[in-house]
């Protein structure tokens, strides 16, 4: 049955490659850019402030040090360089530039894009890269239009038309995903600032409701369980409320219930070293800045609870701890998905200790391939194999997102608490269909003292002939030194705030292994990872750890 749906689906991704092949072929026709253009306006009615958008980016001012660089020589950034092109061509870095010393180079560098990227380009024109652009010059009109002439004035608006009504033709290609939420916000802001383009501001907050339904759970929370879209939506969702509340707009029911509902999210993901926990696809999100702009706005998101869409946080004095028990998305969701089940992260003192791999979509397709698998993750795992297979045809991965032909399903889940302890257990059945083995996993934190109670247990339901071993990891922060004790069942970490841990275990030894961190977006970093193995055997197979601070 899965090899036929297998031929099925790889049969219509050649056939939907082959259309987007011609979709491309006449997109770059003279008669389709001249459909482009539906009108032109001679005047903006509304100026949105630089102040806002800022919130997208944390680019500093010399990022491409355009003040040595002549307009033509920017454009030879490869589109293999993925972070730096996107970066580039979505020019969200105007928001940080001089603006006593820039309005005439500025001016120049998007003279030039237009001779160069007037017409359809697939690089340049791709769907959240001309969004962004299309923000970014609306939003910086102070150096981007001011005082110009009148054929550079109406290039500028022709350009700016073409590009919103690029994004409204094609918005329906588009997964539900923060891209398309990014896409509805330029059409939307396409519609506010020209007043002959009304029609575009009407289907962009319809298209935003319809996004909202169908992309985020019932608390708020994306449907892919991914904390890094929590951190993109919510930026976008409140900047598309405060261009609202600027253009003396009424601010639709739904947006400000979103906005609510997400910011919720954002409170409980939020932990003392101001970066989202790495689970299901996120990378190393900093978002101090963003902290400042929502205060600055009067935002305030406080969430009292300890879980949000299966991801349980407990939060004492001095540390945090996060952990996943939940299912894997829907295949609509799964793009950046990772067989992370029941993996745990640890915040300590504003400094992370244990974490998991992080996802490097921004580094290389094979790298991110590799933070797919359960083993980049701080959980257990058997022979080598995930939790969840994912699908490994290209041509289906490229049509459809990283699917997945084998999902794990978590078959118990219970948070309690009492005057002592906080408890979680969750169960999984990934290691099940094939090796015959219910993944249990169970902690306790200590309410009086810095000590985590670890217990991984490997319950049997049906037999299996062949050798099965069992692999623990225990990711560890970059820049954080690790020790094993002569013992051999004991490591101490040794953290850069001065602190100090201790992981131990009554049934096994551990080993220290080279490993790489994969969650910053513009490099690999190396780091370690302490591990523990055993062979499974019996009826259930029970590993037991404990991390406590020691210093």
């Amino acid at each position: 049955m899965y090899r036929l749906k297998s031929i099925k689906l790889y049969f219509f991704s050649i056939l939907k490659l082959f259309f987007l092949s011609f979709r491309n072929i006449y997109f770059k026709t003279n008669f389709y850019n001249k459909k482009l253009i539906t009108f032109s306006p001679d005047r903006i009615y509304y100026n949105p402030s630089t102040y806002l958008s800022t919130s997208l980016t944390t680019i500093t001012s010399d990022f491409y040090k355009i003040t040595n660089t002549t307009p033509k020589l920017l454009w030879k950034t490869s589109a293999k360089e993925k972070q730096e092109f996107e970066n580039l061509h979505s020019f969200l870095w105007l928001n940080k530039l001089d603006r006593k010393n820039s309005k005439i180079i500025t001016k120049d560098i998007i003279a030039n894009w237009i001779n160069i990227f007037f017409n359809y380009d697939p690089n340049t024109w791709k769907m959240e890269i001309t969004a962004k652009r299309i923000i970014a010059w609306s939003s910086n009109t102070d150096i981007t239009l001011e005082n110009s002439d009148k054929t550079y004035k109406e290039k500028f608006f022709l350009s700016l038309i073409k590009q919103s009504n690029f994004l409204l033709k094609n918005l329906k290609n588009l997964f539900c995903n923060p891209s398309k939420i990014i896409c509805c916000a330029a059409i939307i802001l396409s519609g506010m600032i020209f007043k002959d383009n009304d029609l575009n501001y009407k289907i962009g907050i319809k298209e935003l409701e319809k996004i909202i339904k169908n992309y985020f759970d019932d608390s708020g929370f994306p449907k892919s369980r991914n904390p890094e879209e929590v951190f993109i939506c919510i930026k976008y969702l409140i900047l598309i409320r405060e261009w609202h509340i600027e253009a003396q707009k009424p601010i639709p029911d739904f947006l400000n219930e979103i906005i609510s509902k997400c910011g919720n999210c954002y409170a409980l993901l939020s932990c003392s070293n101001k970066q989202f926990p790495l689970f299901n696809g996120a990378t190393e999100i900093n978002y101090k800045d963003y902290d400042i702009f929502l205060k600055n706005l009067k935002y305030k998101f406080v969430y009292k609870g300890h879980e949000i869409a299966d991801l349980i946080k407990i939060k004492k004095k001095k540390f945090e701890f996060f952990i996943d028990c939940g299912n894997p998305p829907p295949n609509t969701f799964s793009k950046y998905y990772q067989a992370g089940c029941l993996a745990f992260e640890l915040i300590s003192n504003r400094q992370k200790v244990i974490c998991n791999s992080g996802y490097g979509k921004y580094l290389s397709p094979k790298l991110a391939s590799i933070s797919r698998s359960t083993a980049a993750h701080s959980t257990l795992y058997i022979n080598d194999t995930s939790s969840c297979i994912f699908q490994k045809n290209q041509s289906i991965n490229k049509v459809y997102g990283n699917l997945l032909v084998h999902k794990h399903k978590v078959i118990k889940k219970n948070y309690t608490e009492d005057k002592d302890f906080y408890s979680i257990a969750a169960a999984h059945n990934g290691y099940e269909k094939k090796f015959g083995y219910i993944h249990t996993r169970s902690i306790r934190i200590s309410k009086k003292e810095d000590k985590i109670f670890g217990h991984d247990e490997l319950t049997k339901t049906k037999n299996y002939t062949n050798l099965l071993n069992y692999f623990i990891r225990f990711h560890i922060y970059p820049d954080t030194k690790i020790v094993k004790t002569m013992a051999g069942n004991s490591i101490l970490i040794s953290l850069s705030n001065g602190e100090g841990w201790s992981l131990l275990s009554e049934t096994n030894n551990f080993e220290i292994e080279k490993n790489i961190f994969l969650g910053n977006k513009s490099r690999i970093i190396n780091n370690e990872s302490i591990a523990m193995s055993g062979k499974i055997t019996g009826e259930i197979t029970s590993i037991k750890w404990m991390i406590e601070r020691v210093s």
